[in-house]
C-alpha cells in the first residue's frame, strides 16, 4: 500500500497546505446566487482559483490574463473520487468552493528556490499552484489558420431537357445544391442529384426546375470549398476569407474529403455568390493554435499567449492533439480576426498576486506561510 506509513518524524508537520496560518481576520470572496462551485475538473485545495465571467463557477486555472480571484482554503471540503485513492485535494465539479480574499494561510512552495519573508507571490496560471518566483513560460512557433489557392464551383459545356442537364468539357466541381446559370436555364435552378458520371464532374444532373439549353456554357457554384493548395491548417469553425464569389462571413462547416486540415473538399456555411475558377490567398482563421515547434519550456491549459495575429487576452482552452505540452494542436479562448502566419508564440505561465507576500523562510516543496496582511 503506497499510503501506509513508513516512517516518523520527530517534529510533526505545521499543517497541510490550505490550512489557516494564524487567527488573523479572513475574508471570503462575494458569491451570487447558487455560487460559487467547483467548474470541468474540480478544484484544488491549497491553491488559487479563478471566479468564471459566470460569477458562480470557479476554475484552478486561469481563463484570462487576470490575477485569481481568491486562494481555496481546506475546510473539509475535498473528497476522494477513485477506487483504492487514499487522499485527495480535489473539490469535485459542481461542489461548493470558498475563496478566501484575505487572511493568513499555508501553501506548498512550488517555486524553484526557498523563500524569503515579505516576498512576493505568484500563481501559475495552468493550476493556481503557490510559486515565489514567477514560474517560468514558454517560447514556440506556430501559426493560426491557413491560407490557400481554392476553387467553388464549376463551369462547362452544358445540355439541358427537362430537368435533365449533360454537363462536358468541365472544369471544376459539381455539388448537389449547386446554383446552376447559364443560357436557357431557369433562374433560380439548383442541383438535385447526379443521375450518372464520376461524382461531382462530367455527367448527367437532375436539376430543379425544368430548362432548354444547347451546348451552353453554364456554371455551378454553392457551398463546397475546393482547396488545391494550403499553408497552415484549415479547421472546422474557421472563419473564410476570399476574393470576389467568395460568401462574406461564412465558415467551415465540415471537411468533405482530402487531407485532414489540409488540400481537400470542404462546406461553407453559406452559398458563393458566383463561380471562383481559382483564387490564392484565400485565408481560414478561428481559435486553433498549431504550433510546429517548442523553443523551450511547456504550454499548459489556462497560460495567456502572445505574438503576431494572437487575439488580445487569449489563453490555451485546450490541446487537442500532440505531445503534452509540446508540438501540437491547441484551442485558443479567443478567435483571431485574421489567418496569423507562423511566427514566435510567447506563453506566459504565471501572474504575481497583488497583496500577497511570503511570511515564513520555505525551501522547495515545503509549506510557506502566504499572507494578506504582512507581518
Amino acid at each position: 500500500m503506497t499510503g501506509f506509513q513508513k516512517q516518523v518524524n520527530l517534529t510533526p508537520a505545521p499543517a497541510v497546505a490550505g490550512d489557516f496560518a494564524s487567527a488573523s481576520p479572513r475574508a471570503s470572496v462575494l458569491a451570487g446566487p447558487g455560487g460559487l462551485v467547483a467548474g470541468v475538473g474540480g478544484v484544488t485545495v491549497g491553491n488559487f482559483a479563478w471566479v468564471q465571467p459566470d460569477g458562480v463557477t470557479v476554475e484552478s486555472y486561469g481563463t484570462g490574463t487576470a490575477v485569481p480571484n481568491g486562494f481555496v482554503h481546506r475546510d473539509q471540503q475535498a473528497l476522494i473520487q477513485n477506487y483504492l485513492q487514499q487522499s485527495s485535494m480535489n473539490i469535485p465539479v459542481g461542489f461548493p468552493v470558498t475563496l478566501m480574499r484575505q487572511g493568513d494561510f499555508w501553501a506548498v512552495n512550488n517555486g524553484s528556490g526557498a523563500s524569503t519573508i515579505g516576498g512576493a507571490v505568484y500563481a501559475r496560471y495552468s493550476d493556481g499552484a503557490v510559486f515565489t518566483a514567477n514560474p517560468s513560460g514558454a517560447s514556440a512557433t506556430g501559426l493560426i489558420g491557413s491560407t490557400n489557392t481554392a476553387a467553388i464551383g464549376s463551369t462547362s459545356t452544358g445540355t439541358a431537357t427537362g430537368t435533365s442537364l449533360v454537363l462536358t468539357s468541365l472544369t471544376g466541381y459539381v455539388s448537389i445544391g449547386d446554383v446552376v446559370s447559364g443560357t436557357g436555364v431557369t433562374a433560380g435552378t439548383t442541383i438535385v442529384s447526379q443521375s450518372s458520371g464520376t461524382t461531382g464532374l462530367a455527367g448527367t444532373y437532375i436539376l430543379s426546375a425544368a430548362s432548354t439549353a444547347s451546348s451552353a456554357t453554364i456554371t455551378t457554384f454553392g457551398t463546397v470549398l475546393d482547396v488545391s493548395s494550403t499553408t497552415g491548417l484549415i479547421s472546422v469553425g474557421d472563419s473564410v476569407a476570399g476574393g470576389a464569389g467568395f460568401p462574406a462571413a461564412s465558415t467551415i462547416v465540415s471537411q468533405i474529403s482530402g487531407t485532414v486540415g489540409g488540400a481537400g473538399f470542404y462546406r461553407l456555411s453559406a452559398p458563393a455568390t458566383a463561380y471562383v475558377a481559382s483564387a490564392s490567398g484565400v485565408t481560414t482563421y478561428g481559435n486553433v493554435l498549431d504550433i510546429t515547434a517548442v523553443a523551450s519550456g511547456t504550454l499548459a491549459v489556462g497560460d495567456p499567449v502572445s505574438g503576431t495575429g494572437v487575439p488580445s487576452g487569449a489563453v490555451i482552452a485546450s490541446q487537442v492533439s500532440g505531445t503534452s505540452g509540446a508540438v501540437g494542436i491547441y484551442t485558443l479562448s479567443l478567435a483571431a480576426s485574421a489567418y496569423a502566419a507562423s511566427t514566435t508564440i510567447t506563453v506566459t505561465a504565471g501572474i504575481a498576486v497583488t497583496g500577497w507576500t511570503t511570511e515564513s523562510v520555505a525551501a522547495v516543496g515545503e509549506l510557506v506561510k502566504i499572507s494578506t496582511w504582512g507581518i
